[in-house]
């Protein structure tokens, strides 16, 4: 089990820990606000009704989390890194650095959704009238091939002494006579040559269903309030920062412990743990300024 702060206790060791992650959840929100504020836009729904949206730009996010990573060289830092669940995306990146015996783990992260629209563009309207056209003929002409098809068929099974059969028996009949099949699998293609349109219309309709995907952009919306790590694990939107701390029991095989006795932890421990985490939030004021 990882020892995350804020602590639980009111020792020497906890104030203090739990007060440097204060400053830097403090620092942290300040610095991402001015990332994810949301601004209102243009956008069109798949009906053509124009709406207006708000929306953030990711890569003001992306931006803060590398300038950190430039900035805390004496942390190992993971880059920054995306995950994603349907409609619900996460910027992230971590920190790791051993310190005396302790490993420390610095989270940043933002939880946000993604929703989709339209560019304002006529060509969204007329995309959408030339599908249901499509759409039209589309049934039309298949209304037609299959009932001739169903023609051609019948004549086939009236050839045959066939017609009166019931369903059973004629499945029997032609799951036993391979060459009836592959009779009228022909028959049945020749019928759906004579319909070349249905080809046509289904690659018309690819081809405009391609360019209207490319006429979809995404807006992006989350809440500028500070997350733990259970309100992120169950899907809410906003700001996460959290730090994990564990006592390395062997540094040459990196074995480390969560286990943390903070009453019986010296004060240096304390102190020294506070600074570092007190460096990481100066780091982030600076990137503010």
């Amino acid at each position: 089990m990882i020892v995350r702060a804020p602590l639980k206790g009111d020792d020497y060791f906890c104030r203090q820990v739990n007060a440097a992650a204060e400053k830097v959840h403090g620092a942290f929100l300040e610095a991402i606000r001015s990332a994810i504020t949301m601004h209102p836009a243009n956008a069109m729904l798949g009906d053509g009704t124009i709406t207006q949206a708000d929306t953030f730009d990711p890569q003001n996010v992306q931006y803060i989390f590398q300038q950190l990573g430039n900035a805390l060289q004496d942390w190992t830092f993971s880059g920054v890194l995306k995950s994603a669940t349907e409609d619900m995306h996460r910027l992230y990146c971590t920190f790791t650095k051993e310190a005396d015996k302790f490993y420390i783990s610095v989270y940043f992260g933002i939880q946000f959704h993604v929703l989709p629209y339209y560019r304002v563009d006529r060509r969204v309207i007329d995309i959408q009238k030339e599908l249901s056209k499509i759409e039209s003929r589309a049934t039309s002409v298949s209304s037609k091939m299959a009932a001739a098809a169903d023609r051609v068929l019948a004549t086939e099974l009236e050839k045959r002494s066939y017609t009166n059969l019931g369903f059973e028996e004629l499945f029997a009949k032609m799951f036993d006579d391979e060459k009836l099949i592959e009779e009228l699998n022909k028959k049945t293609a020749a019928v759906e040559s004579q319909f070349p349109q249905i080809g046509e219309t289904s690659n018309k309709k690819t081809e405009l269903l391609t360019e209207l995907n490319d006429l979809l952009i995404k807006f992006y919306q989350t809440s500028p309030v500070l997350i733990d790590h259970n309100r992120l694990m169950q899907g809410e939107e906003g700001i996460t920062n959290y730090f994990d701390i564990e006592v390395l029991k062997n540094k040459k095989n990196k074995r480390r412990e969560a286990f943390l006795d903070t009453i019986k932890m010296p004060k240096e421990a304390a102190d020294m743990l506070s600074g570092e985490l007190g460096a990481v939030g100066e780091t982030l004021c600076k990137i503010v300024r």
